[in-house]
């Protein structure tokens, strides 16, 4: 089974992505993937998000979208707040862009079944040593530093109570697989593993690390046995590593846009191409690191 995925492309909403689109519209369909995976932060507007997936859909294959935090900000302007957005308004966006809203349920092709979610945090991945306040990261505020979910977020759920009913959903979704199932991909938004984040030894990096995803979310993974790949966004430093039987990936594009618009680069950075074959996983020219570094910071908000 072939795999392309991406995830945080952060669509400016003036158009100005076009190009870029474009370039990882041809990716994908260069790849021919049986499965093409968007691990969210499209677009904090619903409007731009749905359009985004449209033009990104791939024509011959299934096509699957788990959202992420931007994706879920609410909007004031059109009355469609995180929780709508999260539970209707997403799915709505998918279905009409050919997508299908795999926090929805499971979509499984012969033995393998691919189970999504946003995932979410509770701080556990937090730096201990740095001695910073609980109370700190509940606000998401530390010294001026704002984690913008706390200004953006309007569902009303603590982010334990969040990342403890996204986990049951999750427990839920795996339990519910037919006993034919012998392997698990997980696609998510916000990290399942701590060692996916990147830790740089200042501030306010290491505070914010604390929002990249939970531990118990990757325990649950670990503990269903059938798991081999996981497939995440939100941090913007691209990873693969290895976590007992599951292999596990960050494929995120990022803010950066190339000065001199050599966007086929980018999205060939961008777009990963991972192959699953008898149970086994294997990744094609994956890049890691932050792909932007050094590049232009575009605002898609």
């Amino acid at each position: 089974m072939r795999i392309a995925a991406v995830s945080d492309i952060h669509v400016r909403p003036d158009k100005g992505d076009e190009a870029l689109l474009e370039e990882i519209h041809s990716r994908v369909e260069e790849i021919s993937p049986d499965v093409f995976v968007i691990a969210g932060d499209v677009s904090n507007r619903i409007a731009t998000l749905s359009d985004t997936l449209a033009r990104l859909r791939a024509s011959s294959a299934m096509n699957l979208f788990v959202p992420g935090n931007h994706d879920i900000w609410f909007e004031e302007n059109i009355g469609l707040g995180s929780l709508e957005k999260y539970s209707t308004a997403l799915s709505d966006a998918c279905r009409e862009s050919g997508f299908l809203y795999l926090p929805d349920a499971p979509y499984v092709k012969k033995k393998i079944a691919f189970v999504g979610s946003i995932g979410w945090y509770d701080y556990s991945f937090k730096r201990e040593d740095l001695k910073i306040p609980y109370k700190a990261y509940a606000q998401k505020e530390w010294r001026g530093n704002i984690w913008y979910d706390q200004l953006c977020i309007d569902w009303g759920y603590t982010d334990v109570e969040a990342t403890t009913l996204f986990n049951q959903k999750l427990e839920y979704d795996l339990s519910v697989l037919s006993k034919s199932i012998t392997r698990v991909v997980f696609v998510s938004h916000h990290l399942p593993f701590r060692d996916l984040t990147l830790y740089k030894g200042r501030l306010p990096w290491d505070f914010f690390s604390a929002f990249m995803g939970a531990e118990s979310t990757g325990r649950l993974l670990l503990y269903d046995g059938r798991v081999i790949l996981t497939i995440s966004g939100h941090s913007h430093i691209r990873m693969q590593k290895q976590f007992n039987g599951i292999r596990s990936f960050t494929v995120s594009l990022g803010y950066g846009r190339p000065a001199d618009g050599n966007y086929s680069d980018l999205a060939l950075n961008a777009v990963a191409h991972i192959e699953v074959v008898d149970g086994s996983v294997k990744a094609h020219d994956f890049v890691e690191g932050d792909i932007c570094e050094g590049m232009p910071y575009a605002d898609a908000r």
